[in-house]
């Protein structure tokens, strides 16, 4: 007997494509010098900076003590600043990030191309599914 989930797992072939996409981010990503979720914490601070801990957790999808861990990594690096608002640990981006946020926007064009070019008409679509379907199991 051969098992079916090869193919029909949504668990095993999620995550064989995660890693794929994970090994090919952080080659693409590879010019900041750091994984590519850091980089995304720092464009989304870019798109609406300062934010809280939970308010990226949420956004990026990511649990809380992971963000705090990344974003104190970042804060070694002198690109961002971490203050604590009563509860809530406020962030936000310092004028070193420039540098950095320039090339991690880089690195999203050169992201966004090498996907389009791999996948095709089937990326858009794809990227939907994920979407909703996270949603859905998120619920």
């Amino acid at each position: 007997m051969t098992h079916h989930f090869y193919e029909t797992c949504a668990y095993f072939t999620a995550a064989r494509y995660m890693r794929t996409v994970e090994s090919l981010a952080t080659q693409t990503f590879k010019p900041t010098g750091m994984k590519p979720a850091y980089a995304y914490i720092m464009l989304a601070l870019e798109d609406h900076h300062p934010q809280t801990v939970t308010e990226l957790a949420t956004t990026l999808g990511y649990d809380r003590s992971s963000i705090y861990r990344m974003v104190q990594r970042l804060e070694s690096q002198a690109l961002l600043h971490m203050t604590t608002v009563g509860k809530s640990a406020m962030i936000d981006l310092l004028p070193a990030s420039t540098t950095f946020l320039k090339t991690a926007n880089q690195c999203l064009d050169t992201w966004g191309a090498l996907t389009s070019e791999k996948l095709g008409p089937d990326k858009a679509m794809m990227t939907q599914l994920l979407t909703t379907n996270n949603e859905k199991l998120r619920r």
